[in-house]
C-alpha cells in the first residue's frame, strides 16, 4: 500500500509538470555569425527561420559584421533556425521560450565550422560571381531597377517582386541576369542591403575586371523618394494542416482601411505610410473550429522601401490531438 501511494504521488507530480509550448511569437529575431576556428563574422550566411513541417517563415543573409535581423517574425509553430553557405557546414538550432527575452526578442549568435576545401564541391569558374549575386535575388524578395538614369533630377525606380531568378556570365566576365524571364541590366539593379537598396555592381565590383559602377555616374544608394510605401504581407494557415484559411479578417491597427478578408490562398496585404508601432488583429472565420490568437506586434523602422512577410497560423481549440 506504501509503494502504491508513492506511486500515484510520484506519477501525479510527473503529471503535473508542463509541458514546452510548441508555439510562440517571436518579434524580432538577430545574432551574429562567425568563424568557429578565428572568430571572425561570417558574410553572406544564409540565415531561415522555420515553422512546423520545415515550413519557411522567413529568411535574410548576414552583412559584413556577421550580423542578421529578422523583423518582425510573428508567430512560430515548432520552430527552428537554420545556417546555410557554401562555405561552412550547416547549423539547425531548434527555438524555445527560454530563448527569448522579456520582450519576445531572440538573439542569437552562432559560430560556424568552415568546411575544408577537399570536402567542398568543385566550383568552375563562372560561378563565383554569379552564385554571389543570386545571394540578393531570392523568391518572395523584392529589388528596385533604376529606369530613367541620365539625370539625377528625373531619377525614377520600379519595385520588382522576385519570382524567378538565373545568371551567368559572358567570355568577357559580365554579369548577366534574368528575373521573372527577363534580362536585366545589372548596374541598374539595386538590392537590400544593410537596411538600404544599394547598387548591385557596387558590391560586386571586387568581381569585376573593369570598374563599371565607378565610372557609371549612379548613385550607390537609391534616395528613400524613389522607393514605394511599405508593404506587409502574409497568409493565415491552418497550423496542423498547413493549408491557408480562406475567410479569417486581418486588421491593421494604425493604418487606415486597416480591414482585409484572406482568399483561398489565405493572403493578405497592406501598404504602410510611415514608421511606427503596429498590431496585427487576426479574427479566424465566423464559426470556424480555430482559436482567436493574441495581437502581433510589428515594429515598422521605414515608410518605404519596407517589405515585411508576416505569416501567421490559426490553431484548433481542440488540440488533445497534440498531446506527444
Amino acid at each position: 500500500m506504501i509503494i502504491l501511494t508513492h506511486t500515484l504521488l510520484l506519477f501525479s507530480i510527473l503529471a503535473a509538470q508542463p509541458k514546452d509550448r510548441v508555439e510562440f511569437q517571436v518579434n524580432i529575431c538577430t545574432g551574429i555569425l562567425t568563424d568557429a576556428l578565428d572568430d571572425n563574422p561570417i558574410y553572406a550566411i544564409k540565415v531561415e527561420i522555420l515553422s512546423g513541417s520545415d515550413k519557411l517563415k522567413d529568411s535574410t543573409f548576414t552583412d559584413r559584421e556577421g550580423k542578421y535581423r529578422i523583423d518582425p517574425v510573428g508567430y512560430l509553430w515548432r520552430p527552428r533556425i537554420r545556417f546555410t553557405s557554401s562555405d561552412y557546414y550547416k547549423k539547425v538550432v531548434i527555438l524555445t521560450e527560454d530563448h527569448l527575452d522579456e520582450e519576445n526578442n531572440l538573439n542569437l549568435n552562432i559560430s560556424l565550422n568552415p568546411i575544408p576545401d577537399e570536402e567542398k564541391p568543385k566550383i568552375f569558374s563562372k560561378g563565383t560571381m554569379t552564385s554571389r549575386a543570386k545571394t540578393f535575388f531570392w523568391k518572395g524578395n523584392i529589388f528596385y531597377h533604376l529606369g530613367s538614369n541620365d539625370n539625377a533630377a528625373d531619377y525614377n525606380a520600379s519595385r520588382i517582386v522576385i519570382n524567378k531568378i538565373r545568371t551567368d556570365k559572358t567570355p568577357q566576365g559580365e554579369l548577366l541576369i534574368w528575373i521573372n524571364g527577363q534580362e536585366m541590366n545589372p548596374l541598374l539593379c539595386y538590392v537590400p542591403q544593410d537596411g538600404r537598396y544599394e547598387n548591385l555592381l557596387a558590391i560586386l565590383s571586387g568581381y569585376l575586371r573593369e570598374p563599371i559602377f565607378q565610372h557609371s555616374g549612379l548613385p550607390r544608394f537609391l534616395d528613400d523618394d524613389l522607393l514605394e510605401p511599405t508593404v506587409i504581407f502574409g497568409r493565415i494557415m491552418d497550423a496542423v494542416t498547413d493549408e491557408p484559411v480562406m475567410g479569417a479578417k486581418v486588421s491593421m491597427i494604425g493604418v487606415d482601411q486597416n480591414r482585409r478578408i484572406t482568399g483561398p490562398d489565405g493572403k493578405f496585404a497592406f501598404q504602410i505610410l510611415e514608421a511606427g508601432e503596429f498590431f496585427l488583429d487576426v479574427v479566424p472565420p465566423l464559426h470556424s473550429r480555430y482559436e482567436n490568437p493574441t495581437k502581433t506586434k510589428l515594429m515598422i523602422k521605414e515608410a518605404r522601401g519596407g517589405w515585411y512577410k508576416s505569416d501567421l497560423v490559426l490553431f484548433p481549440k481542440d488540440r488533445s490531438h497534440w498531446a506527444q
